[in-house]
């Protein structure tokens, strides 16, 4: 009789920033491409700080050769996935670059349906209503509603923030065996130890009450000066579960409010979004 073969585990995500960090990737795993990954390494520089580079201050930040650096940017450039001025002689981002995400937003599950749904409770506190998934040790946003006098700060698909830091990072933690957010946390910890300091009171904090809550809270551990709640549905794309967060300028968001009415309302687009998925 067949055995069935085991499941595969999920291969690790990780956020290479510079060359020690692809040499410590690739002796682990002696099928990573370096070249690639050197390629997009500078494509993720244009995602940490999204602005002009230059080849030098890009050999300088990831640690390459700087002819490694120009033979890259140039293929980039060929592809579309740079735009380069002659002028400046620096760097930009290319609308290639724009076209990798569409695939992934259009094909995640329930949002076109949830758009009136996320409007709808932007417009009610004068806020933001996002979906995201994780990524490592950020939160990357997939989709955002927003009211015409929102947040200052209106996440876009594509935009990152700490898992640590955001709402609706705490509701994901929330969801985690002890074990493994323990894991997770020391992780952040050692690498994000600015990040790690300034919001793991909060962190704890909702992962301790989200139980009871139903949805995670920051109050301005992301910056910008936002407060926000978040949920982890347990709708699935892919191996990863889609969270949801509403997010109000500091000052009008007031902790009372984010508890007693922000917060249970997302508790209830999520179910409403749960039940139109068949999630029971």
């Amino acid at each position: 009789m067949r055995q069935n073969s085991p499941m595969r585990q999920p291969r690790p995500v990780h956020q290479i920033k510079d060359l020690q960090d692809l040499r410590r990737v690739r002796d682990d795993d002696p099928n990573f491409s370096g070249t690639l990954a050197k390629g997009l390494m500078i494509l993720q520089t244009f995602v940490q700080e999204p602005r002009a580079h230059a080849n030098s201050e890009l050999a300088e930040r990831l640690g390459l050769p700087r002819p490694t650096v120009s033979r890259l940017c140039r293929s980039l450039q060929v592809l579309g996935f740079l735009d380069h001025d002659e002028r400046l002689d620096r760097y930009f981002i290319g609308p290639a670059a724009v076209t990798l995400g569409y695939p992934y937003v259009i094909n995640t599950p329930l949002i076109a349906q949830l758009r009136p749904a996320m409007q709808a409770i932007a417009d009610r506190f004068e806020g933001a209503a996002s979906v995201g998934v994780t990524m490592d040790l950020d939160v990357v946003y997939v989709e955002t509603s927003t009211h015409d006098q929102g947040t200052l700060a209106r996440p876009g698909a594509g935009a990152t923030r700490g898992i640590v830091e955001t709402a609706m990072g705490r509701a994901w933690l929330a969801q985690l065996a002890p074990a493994e957010r323990n894991s997770f946390l020391a992780r952040s910890k050692l690498e994000r130890p600015e990040t790690y300091g300034r919001s793991i009171a909060g962190a704890k904090e909702s992962v301790a009450s989200y139980a009871k809550r139903g949805f995670a809270v920051s109050m301005g551990d992301a910056g910008y000066g936002v407060h926000a709640v978040g949920v982890a549905s347990r709708i699935r794309y892919g191996q990863r579960v889609l969270l949801f967060n509403c997010a109000l300028p500091g000052y009008r968001g007031k902790q009372a409010d984010l508890l007693k009415m922000v917060g249970p309302a997302l508790v209830q687009l999520v179910s409403m979004s749960g039940r139109q998925s068949g999630v029971r």
